[in-house]
């Protein structure tokens, strides 16, 4: 009887041993897949250059008689703990704000300058005539919106309304997409791979996108011919969005027409992950 009970008790300490080894094997693969995935984890953000800025908001705010704007353009700042990480190149970060605020600055002066222009004029001649001239104020606004940042890209379109007298104002839409491992302007020709032929398979589906709607959009001669090598467009999440100005294929109320080609459709010929 003792003997059983010797043999019962071994066999109930063994089958707790290989209880406890079992869960300590379950337990020790567990801190390794954690371990692993907190290693690459933290490899993914010391190589992503996106989470190592926050972009924030500048502004330019003039007010005058003849003229005013209110500007808000985006700044790339690098944040303080990676300000002396070598996988962050400050130029870059610097080459994409000057390239961002050159624009802008450039923009508000020469409106201002057509608004300064316009005064004279108005001072000179409008206001001492007989007739019966309208009194303008000049106007510049803008805003942006940051369309992609991820993967060492980053995407920012900002659309600007310009007033210079007249039935109404026009609207612009400048896009900055940069490639932030190189710091480098990305060209339409960067997002697709190079055995493709992206001109031409832009070309066949802006026009048929076109087609869909033919009536809004101008003719043959002034309408879409094709696209060139400075065809601008922007990133979004799963979407590379091909954009004119206005007037440049449809009329004024057409507004700026875009054609979004999605990664499920277009996927297979681009280079870019987004």
């Amino acid at each position: 009887m003792r003997y059983k009970k010797k043999i019962i008790s071994l066999a109930s300490i063994l089958a707790l041993i290989s209880t406890n080894i079992s869960f300590a094997d379950t337990f020790s693969s567990k801190l390794e897949l954690t371990k692993d995935i907190n290693t690459n984890l933290s490899m993914y953000k010391q190589n992503n250059i996106n989470d190592m800025f926050t972009i924030q908001t500048k502004e330019i705010k003039q007010e005058s008689e003849f003229f005013k704007s209110d500007i808000k353009y985006p700044y790339l700042k690098i944040k303080e703990e990676y300000i002396n990480n070598n996988k962050v190149n400050k130029k870059h970060i610097e080459n994409i704000n000057k390239q961002i605020e050159n624009y802008i600055i450039k923009f508000n002066n020469k409106i201002k300058k057509e608004a300064k222009e316009y005064q004279e004029l108005y001072e000179t001649k409008f206001s001492k005539s007989d007739e019966d001239y309208v009194k303008y104020q000049y106007e510049l606004i803008s805003d942006f919106k940051v369309t992609y940042n991820k993967n060492n890209l980053i995407s920012i379109p900002i659309t600007t309304y310009a007033f210079m007298g007249g039935a109404h104002g026009m609207t612009y839409l400048k896009s900055f997409n940069y490639d932030l491992s190189t710091g480098k302007e990305i060209k339409l020709k960067d997002v697709f791979k190079e055995d493709v032929n992206y001109k031409e398979i832009v070309n066949s589906f802006v026009k048929k996108e076109i087609e869909k709607s033919e009536d809004i959009y101008f003719g043959e001669k002034e309408g879409f011919n094709g696209i060139n090598e400075n065809q601008e467009f922007y990133i979004e999440e799963g979407k590379l969005v091909i954009y004119f100005q206005l007037y440049d294929i449809a009329p004024y109320y057409v507004g700026i027409p875009k054609f979004e080609m999605t990664v499920d459709e277009f996927g297979e010929y681009f280079k870019m992950k987004f």
